[in-house]
């Protein structure tokens, strides 16, 4: 009888004696377990017999130790505390986002603030220039230069125009009201621009007038010239003729007159104002240049003069009174305007005096604007958090990565050790099992060749109960 059939014969004895639970439980001898492989070869050599032994110690293998679930280990940040990587990079995806959302805005106002004050700065500057300007243009307007007076009006409208708008704010020109800091600055300069601009329209108003007397004055200044030419020849006629002392010193003050008219019409405006000792000697000089080249002509008993005889003195004095005809209506251009140049004299007046007190102002306001800065300390302040708080919390989400990173490598770390562990363990009681299952073939090695006293060691191993089962 094999070893087999003597273990059917035992267990079919048994049967009865059994509970079913416990008969399933134990593996059966005769017929190989589910879950063992029937073609894996025999690692023991004893033969084909112990094959169903050797399979059951390999399907031990895997259920000597559980594995335990591994724990994620909290991560530790600044401010943040211990939470999971889940928690933390909700939170710190958050705060970065606001963060960056708060800088962006501050950083959008901070360029408006600062184009703002470059375009108040520049509206500031282009007054300081304006003011100059006009200063500049209305003197040169005075002497009836036309240039001039496109430049008084562009300067004077610019001007007030720049002015109002630091003032009130202005759309048109791009530019925002400097506010309640520098009212005191602009309620200063606004009167200066006020007078300024009335003042360039009174200049605009004459500018017939001032260009007519430009015209007058080059006219006398090219015929006081011929003037004196003529009246020299008449003077060394006089001499040559050996005419009397009075006719003689009456063709001397007719030279001397040529020049003085020439020299009132040119200092007829003088930087105060019309000179009234200019008007009063252009016209005196223009009779009595009258009155001595008519005696000499026709004879004079006041001045003690006789008529000329002589043809050449007659016609050169003709061609004397005929040039001064000309000359006199020029300078009658001038003195029939002398209420229009008295006003455009007083307007100059008044922008050349303001041009330095609103120049200063203007720099004082200009200095001021520059040193205030384009963002307050509030808004440098918010600024200066919100890159601080985009920042940390960027570094937060680089240490959160690298703690993570670090963590994960633990784990796996961890893993891998328990998983040699186990298969450490398993080995063990895999070789345990072998053990086991050879000891029991060799004490049954004598039962098999007949000797029935023979008892198996009954151990706590895989194979107790079988031992048991052959005791029995």
């Amino acid at each position: 009888m094999s070893l087999v059939d003597q273990f059917k014969t035992i267990f079919a004895g048994r049967k009865a004696e059994v509970p079913m639970s416990e008969q399933d439980s134990r593996l059966s001898l005769g017929m190989p377990d589910a879950t063992v492989d029937p073609s894996a070869p025999d690692t023991v050599g004893h033969g084909s017999g112990n094959s169903g032994l050797m399979g059951l110690g390999a399907n031990t293998v895997g259920a000597g130790v559980a594995a335990e679930p591994l724990r994620t280990d909290l991560i530790n940040l600044p401010l943040f505390g211990q939470k999971t990587f889940g928690d933390h990079q909700r939170r710190l995806t958050i705060f970065l986002i606001v963060s960056l959302l708060v800088l962006a805005g501050l950083v959008v106002y901070a360029l408006n603030q600062a184009n703002t004050t470059a375009q108040q700065l520049s509206a500031t500057g282009q007054s300081l220039m304006q003011s100059q300007r006009l200063a500049k243009s209305v003197s040169q307007a005075m002497t009836g230069n036309q240039a001039s007076f496109a430049e008084v009006t562009e300067s004077s409208s610019v001007l007030a125009k720049a002015v109002q708008g630091l003032k009130s704010g202005d759309d048109d020109l791009k530019i925002s009201s400097l506010g309640i800091e520098f009212s005191t600055d602009i309620d200063k300069i606004m009167p200066m621009i006020v007078k300024a601009e009335t003042s360039a329209k009174v200049v605009l108003g004459q500018q017939k007038v001032l260009t007519q007397v430009n015209t007058a004055l080059r006219q006398i200044n090219r015929q006081s010239s011929d003037l004196l030419e003529i009246a020299e020849s008449i003077s060394s006629l006089k001499l040559q003729q050996n005419a009397g002392a009075a006719e003689i010193s009456a063709a001397g003050q007719l030279v001397m007159l040529t020049q003085r008219i020439g020299k009132s019409s040119n200092e007829f405006l003088t930087t105060e104002g019309v000179g009234a000792e200019a008007v009063f000697l252009l016209g005196k000089d223009l009779n009595s240049f009258k009155e001595i080249a008519t005696g000499l002509q026709q004879g004079s008993a006041e001045l003690r003069l006789t008529a000329a005889r002589d043809p050449q003195v007659k016609e050169q004095l003709e061609a004397l009174i005929k040039m001064y005809e000309q000359t006199r209506v020029q300078a009658g251009a001038i003195l029939g305007n002398l209420q229009g140049l008295a006003s455009a004299r007083e307007a100059q007046n008044t922008i050349i005096s303001d041009s330095e007190p609103l120049r200063k102002a203007l720099e004082e306001t200009q200095a001021k604007l520059a040193s205030r800065g384009a963002l307050s300390p509030m808004v440098l302040l918010l600024l200066a958090l919100a890159t601080a708080g985009a920042v940390f919390f960027a570094w937060s989400l680089t240490q959160l990565q690298v703690q993570d990173g670090r963590n994960r490598q633990s784990i796996a770390e961890a893993q891998r050790l328990a998983a040699e562990q186990q298969e450490q363990e398993a080995k063990r009681v895999n070789d345990a099992n072998q053990a086991a299952i050879l000891r029991l073939m060799n004490e049954l090695q004598t039962v098999a060749e007949g000797d029935l006293t023979q008892e198996a060691t009954v151990t706590e191993d895989i194979t107790g109960a079988i031992a048991d089962s052959v005791n029995y």
